[in-house]
């Protein structure tokens, strides 16, 4: 058994769901990755491997101590395609009071190195007067 792979993940149902829950999670996930062709092939089979497992191998689940458990919110498993999930993101909190004032200074800042650079290209160019 694949420690690592949870059936109930995998289909998108509650830990110790029923076989009838799986089918529905499997026919609407299937539906899917049948118009994705060859491509959806991988993630078919491992589809097909979870409903297995909850229909044969895992009779009592309360009983079962090869796989974990984690706490189950349907709302985590809203994917925008099949096996991705899209949290949706989180702005971070503003760490400067005035950008206009730090972007100028950055400004003057940049323009005094560029002047510094064309000062020193320049003197390389020119020729060292004869004594």
């Amino acid at each position: 058994m694949g420690a690592d792979r949870n059936p109930y993940v995998l289909l998108g149902v509650p830990f110790g769901a029923s076989r009838e829950q799986a089918n529905v999670a499997f026919a609407r996930q299937a539906r899917a990755l049948r118009r994705l062709g060859s491509a959806g092939r991988d993630r078919f089979t491992d589809l097909t491997w979870a409903l297995n497992q909850i229909d044969e191998a895992i009779r009592e689940p309360e009983t079962v101590l090869w796989l974990y458990r984690i706490p189950f919110d349907p709302a985590v498993l809203t994917a925008s395609g099949p096996g991705e999930f899209a949290p949706p993101p989180s702005p971070l909190p503003r760490r400067t009071a005035d950008s206009g004032a730090a972007l100028a200074d950055l400004v003057r800042q940049a323009a005094t190195e560029h002047l510094c650079d064309l000062v020193l290209e320049q003197a390389g160019r020119t020729p060292v007067p004869a004594p």
